[in-house]
């Protein structure tokens, strides 16, 4: 089993969740609270995928999960530095870390190359962490805040999120990532939202490759 206590986190631990933290998805996450109900659209290859609407907004929010065998600190540490994109996302053009408040609280940039003939958006991120030893999970909160980076010659998205690492037994982990983005823009929803749990999957079946290497 994932040995958590009470105590201070250890290196291993601190390591972990700085990795998981630095790390800002192309379309980054949210945790937006809302009646609506999950509705299954996908399950392929382990990987399910739930959607759902979203008050006051066109767009769709999407829900993944999926089982990785590997430790938390694995999975962790496939999400990258956030000083370049990690290999598992499909979107991420450049990614730099604009500072660091703390080892569970820090603001990422990142620009995001979407397809031809879309222009390419930018966004900033502003992100905060948590590790639940009781739980055996660690969490993260992903929130746009454009205001700590100034408007470049792109359109900036705009996002917000959760990415939950459940640690079941040293070698697996339960992968939770909930997602809604707002692409800015003249972008239809009847355009984007047909796409997300195409894009959604392949990014965590990249994800979840990369981590049980």
């Amino acid at each position: 089993m994932l040995r958590v206590s009470n105590k201070r986190p250890d290196a291993r631990h601190r390591a972990a969740l700085t990795l998981l933290l630095t790390m800002s998805l192309a379309a980054s996450a949210s945790a937006v609270s809302t009646d609506s109900e999950w509705t299954l659209a996908q399950d392929e290859k382990h990987i399910q995928l739930y959607t759902r609407a979203v008050p006051d907004s066109p767009f769709l929010e999407v829900k993944a999960t999926t089982l990785i065998n590997a430790s938390v600190e694995k999975v962790a540490e496939t999400f990258g530095y956030g000083d370049g994109c990690s290999g598992w996302q499909t979107m991420c053009q450049s990614s730099e870390v604009l500072s660091t408040v703390s080892e569970t609280e820090r603001y990422v940039y990142l620009v995001l190359d979407l397809p031809w003939p879309l222009t390419d958006r930018d966004m900033v991120i502003h992100s905060t962490g948590q590790i639940d030893r009781d739980a055996r999970t660690v969490t993260v909160q992903l929130q746009s805040d454009s205001s700590k980076h100034p408007a470049q010659d792109l359109i900036r998205a705009e996002s917000h999120g959760m990415y939950k690492i459940k640690g079941l037994s040293d070698k697996q982990v339960e992968f939770t990532y909930i997602i809604r983005t707002d692409l800015g823009g003249d972008l239809s929803p009847d355009i984007i939202n047909p796409r997300l749990a195409s894009s959604i999957h392949s990014d965590v079946a990249a994800l979840r490759m990369l981590a049980e290497k």
